[in-house]
C-alpha cells in the first residue's frame, strides 16, 4: 500500500484547521468569562479531526482507515507545534508529556473514525 501524501495533507489541514479554531474558541471563553469550555470546545476538536480523516478517506478509498490516521495524527501534530511554541513563548509550562501521547492517540482514532465514516457512505456520483 502506497501512502498519498496529498490525501494526508488535505485531511490534516482541515482537522488542523478546525482544531484550532476550537482551540482559540476555549481561550476566548476562558479568558472573558472565566469559564471552562473545554469539554465541549475538545469535543468540536475531535470532530474536526474525524472530519479530517473522512477527507483523507475519501481521497483514498482503496485504503481509507490509514489515511484517516495519519491525517488525524498529522493536523494533532501541526497543532501541538504551534500550542507548544505559544505555551513556551509566553512562559507557561508545558503539559505533561503522558498527555502528548493520549492525545496522539486520540487523534489517530478520530482520524480512523472519520475513515471510517469515508468508507462506509462513499460521495454520491452524478
Amino acid at each position: 500500500m502506497k501512502i498519498d501524501r496529498r490525501a494526508v495533507v488535505a485531511g490534516a489541514a482541515r482537522g488542523a484547521l478546525i482544531a484550532g479554531l476550537a482551540i482559540v474558541a476555549a481561550q476566548a471563553v476562558r479568558s472573558l468569562t472565566n469559564a471552562d469550555a473545554n469539554l465541549g470546545l475538545y469535543l468540536v476538536l475531535l470532530g474536526g479531526l474525524v472530519a479530517g480523516g473522512q477527507r483523507a478517506g475519501r481521497r483514498r478509498p482503496e485504503s481509507p482507515l490509514t489515511h484517516g490516521a495519519l491525517a488525524g495524527l498529522g493536523a494533532y501534530v501541526v497543532v501541538l507545534v504551534v500550542v507548544t511554541a505559544v505555551r513556551l513563548a509566553v512562559g507557561r509550562p508545558l503539559a505533561d508529556p503522558v498527555s502528548f501521547v493520549f492525545n496522539g492517540l486520540m487523534a489517530a482514532s478520530a482520524g480512523i473514525l472519520g475513515g471510517y465514516l469515508a468508507q462506509r457512505n462513499p460521495p454520491r456520483q452524478a
